[in-house]
């Protein structure tokens, strides 16, 4: 079994807290070979931990110079274009931390660009790789609550000032729309999609609570999906006093309930079943899946075309808030 030799392209908290473990357990896999991040001295404290690989301070040079096949890129949101297009042109498998870019028109650029080198690309969504939402879209497939009708999701919780993520400048100073509601926000349409099908349509609202964290936190979204099915989203990132992250599917013979990793299956006058999963959060899965493409030159299961899709519905919904903003006088 060869190993992929892999660059790093951003050695921030992406990186090293959710991408490096997953890579550790693939040790058989993948060989970190050279890492790259704009401040050196943080290059060179994740070089030390994964073996004192070659730094860069300038990922062209790295794509150039470094002995590497693929690059994982975890950069801010608005760099993902560019550098995902030069690596491109170097002949570099991609895998690229969500979202795919800072526009619909990038988005586009890459989804071109992809089809142009032949090259593997991976859009890092560990959702679609998480065993919890398979697990949910295998009861929905058996009719375990019969016929699936509605849904609704409630994320709310309070992003701190303690809260790395939050602490990060460019997502304060955000140069893509939305803020954290797309940066986050963009997960759970990609598990809303991948459970329920595409969007028809849909309204939303929009607000920032909490301007010291980007440039939205909160929004809203009622849509309808092409199947019949009707949904509701609510993404909140400034509750104060409260926490929820709850899923419930409501079908003509059952209710799901869905929290974080733990199923409930609900039915009238009967006892829940309850499926309890421990899993990586699908970050193993999604690399396994990119080694596997890259060596067995298919598709990822999680595609450049699919996070395109997820964060075109995103925007949309956030322009269609912004643009509404004044609602209606009833």
């Amino acid at each position: 079994m060869r190993k992929i030799k892999l660059g790093i392209i951003g050695t921030g908290l992406a990186a090293k807290n959710l991408h490096l473990p997953a890579l550790y357990k693939l040790d058989d896999k993948f060989e970190i070979t050279a890492v790259c991040n704009q401040t050196e001295k943080k290059g060179k404290e994740f070089s030390a931990v994964v073996g004192n690989v070659p730094v860069y301070t300038d990922y062209k040079k790295m794509l150039i110079e470094a002995d590497i096949d693929a690059v994982d890129i975890a950069l801010p949101i608005e760099l993902n274009h560019q550098v995902t297009m030069d690596a491109f042109k170097a002949g570099k498998h991609v895998f690229l931390e969500k979202p795919l870019a800072a526009s619909i028109k990038e988005g586009k650029s890459l989804l071109a660009a992809e089809k142009k080198y032949n090259v593997t690309a991976l859009l890092a969504e560990n959702f679609r790789y998480k065993q919890v939402f398979r697990s949910t879209k295998e009861l929905i497939k058996k009719r375990k609550i019969g016929k699936v009708y509605a849904f609704s999701w409630n994320l709310y919780y309070n992003v701190s000032k303690k809260n790395e993520y939050a602490q990060t400048k460019w997502r304060q100073e955000n140069k893509y729309p939305g803020g954290f509601v797309l940066d986050a926000g963009v997960h759970n349409i990609a598990a809303v999609r991948y459970l329920f099908g595409e969007v028809d349509n849909g309204t939303s609202y929009i607000k920032s609570i909490n301007s010291k964290i980007g440039e939205y936190d909160t929004m809203s979204f009622s849509f309808e999906m092409l199947n019949g099915i009707n949904g509701v989203y609510n993404i909140y990132f400034s509750v104060k006093g409260y926490w929820e992250d709850q899923l419930l599917i409501f079908g003509t013979k059952g209710t799901i309930e869905l929290c974080t990793n733990k199923i409930t299956v609900k039915k009238e006058d009967m006892p829940d079943e309850i499926f309890e999963y421990n899993d990586s959060f699908g970050y193993y899965e999604e690399f396994t899946d990119f080694y596997n493409a890259i060596t067995k030159k298919k598709k990822p299961f999680s595609t450049f075309e699919e996070g395109y899709r997820d964060m075109v519905i995103v925007i949309d919904a956030i322009n269609y808030g912004i643009e509404n903003s004044k609602g209606f006088i009833p």
